[in-house]
């Protein structure tokens, strides 16, 4: 099956990359291949709709999805409908969408986010709990953000955060 004039392909990444984890445990470089993250960008939309929302054939989006290969004008339009960042969309590295931070300086910033909360929830006491139980609350902290969508703009503020620790915590020891 022979790929269509201007289309452009790019092969999935090595296995090693799809294992790489960073110190939280969270896994960082998975791989996709184009197709995939096609499908990413569509989301829940069906592909009838989607190409209608785009303005192209229902196949252009089936045949790239599913050969991994997209003609330029496809992933041009596709990133400017859906704010998506075209080196992402092309590599898989940096962040998915126009404007966003990459995602491990993210993680960064939320860590030393919850940490400063995690101070000024405890003051004097900070030192006085056990750092299992600091760990294990900024990981769920962190899971927390994560999975809410937290960027840049919409990181809460410490006293926020100072809150959810605090929570957190209280959770926890309530569980045992």
């Amino acid at each position: 099956m022979g790929r269509h004039a201007g289309a452009t392909s790019w092969q999935k990444c090595n296995t090693h990359d799809l294992a790489r984890t960073d110190a939280a445990g969270a896994l960082r470089g998975v791989c996709m291949t184009l197709g995939e993250r096609l499908k990413l960008v569509r989301g829940a939309t069906s592909q009838k709709a989607f190409a209608a929302e785009l303005r192209i054939h229902e196949n252009t989006v089936s045949n790239a999805e599913r050969r991994d290969s997209a003609t330029q004008e496809y992933l041009l339009k596709l990133a400017e409908a859906r704010n998506i960042n075209l080196h992402w969309l092309l590599t898989g590295h940096g962040p998915m969408r126009v404007g966003e931070s990459d995602t491990s300086l993210l993680q960064e910033k939320i860590s030393l986010a919850l940490a400063d909360a995690l101070r000024a929830a405890y003051g004097a006491r900070y030192a006085t709990l056990p750092v299992e139980t600091r760990a294990r609350a900024m990981r769920a902290g962190a899971n927390y953000l994560r999975a809410i969508g937290v960027t840049e703009r919409t990181l809460p503020d410490t006293e926020a955060l100072a809150k959810l620790i605090r929570l957190t915590i209280d959770v926890m020891r309530q569980a045992g």
